[in-house]
Formats: structure tokens, C-alpha cells, sequence
């Protein structure tokens, strides 16, 4: 069974079916998850979410939005960003506007063309050490009511609820029930 503290966020795996829970806001919403199912040993390209207990990070959107209340990391998405998962990167599962580094990669996520899913997300540090092949942009995002790669998806008006409501210290725990 999980401990419910109301600073975090939970998605779990119940029969075949995943819910995202936010206490805090008294929001219980079905989720999508990876296509493959969770585990707790993520490798690039599985299509898997990765199970455990993880801190959030940048907050992205397509909209321009108010900063957040909490003062966490916002930044808009524009035609210059990619979030890269070519492990032999230096900049492996990072964020990177194109017109400020050399491209080093030959796989990344250009952000800008997921305009359903990434039109609000937070970023999950599910590898915060950026080690190549333990997964990449794994985000918390608006769903198009699909399996996601690894990420996790749910309604946008759901995601525009958590991000005016998660501050610094708001983890997200992800597990089977």
C-alpha cells in the first residue's frame, strides 16, 4: 500500500490500468505509462517507465505561462530546443538550444513537434547523473491518450493543476501498487 504525503505526486500501476495521484490537490486522474510497462531497470529506448521515488525539474511549455508561485525552473519551448537521448552525447538526456551548442548527436527529441504532448510538461530526474543509456526525457506531460515511450501522460488541464501546485521539494513516486 502506498504512505500518502500530500507533497507528493504518485502514479502506480493497478491491474492494467496506471493512476496518477496528487494528493494535495485532491486529483486521482487515470495516467498513461510506457508502452512496455514500468521497471526499475530503465535503459534507452525500453518504452518503459521507470519505477521509483524522483525529484522534478524544469517545467516546459509551448504557451508562455506566468511564473510559476514556486519559483521553479520555467522555460518555453521554441523551434531551438531538443532534449537528447543519442547516448554516445555529451549532452545525454539534457536539454540544449541548438543555436548555443555544437551538435554532437545523431538522436534527440525536438521538442516543438510534440505539440499535443509537450504543450505543458515537467521534466522527471530519473537520471539526474545524465549516465548514457539509463533513459532519457522522461517527462511528466499532456497525453494524446496513448502509451507513452517511458514518459507519463495525463489530460493538460490536469498538468496545468500540478505545476501551479508543485514547489521544489515535490517528488513524484512511481511504483506498483
Amino acid at each position: 500500500m502506498i504512505h500518502i504525503d500530500n507533497n507528493k505526486i504518485y502514479v502506480f500501476k493497478d491491474n492494467n490500468k496506471a493512476i496518477l495521484k496528487f494528493p494535495k490537490c485532491n486529483i486521482e486522474t487515470d495516467a498513461y505509462i510506457g508502452k512496455n510497462g514500468m521497471t526499475i531497470e530503465k535503459r534507452e529506448g525500453d518504452l518503459k517507465t521507470p519505477i521509483g521515488e524522483f525529484k522534478l525539474g524544469l517545467i516546459l511549455s509551448m504557451n508562455k505561462i506566468q511564473k510559476n508561485k514556486n519559483e521553479l525552473d520555467y522555460i518555453q519551448i521554441n523551434d531551438n530546443m531538443y532534449w537528447v537521448d543519442d547516448k554516445k552525447s555529451i549532452f545525454y538526456n539534457q536539454l540544449v538550444n541548438i543555436s548555443k551548442v555544437k551538435k554532437d548527436w545523431n538522436s534527440a527529441e525536438h521538442l516543438i513537434d510534440y505539440k499535443v504532448q509537450y504543450e505543458y510538461l515537467i521534466e522527471i530526474k530519473t537520471n539526474p547523473d545524465n549516465i548514457p543509456g539509463k533513459g532519457s526525457a522522461i517527462f511528466l506531460h499532456c497525453t494524446n491518450n496513448k502509451p507513452t515511450a517511458g514518459c507519463i501522460s495525463v489530460n493538460k488541464e490536469i498538468i496545468k493543476i500540478i505545476i501551479e501546485n508543485i514547489d521544489k521539494n515535490t517528488k513524484i513516486k512511481i511504483c506498483r501498487k
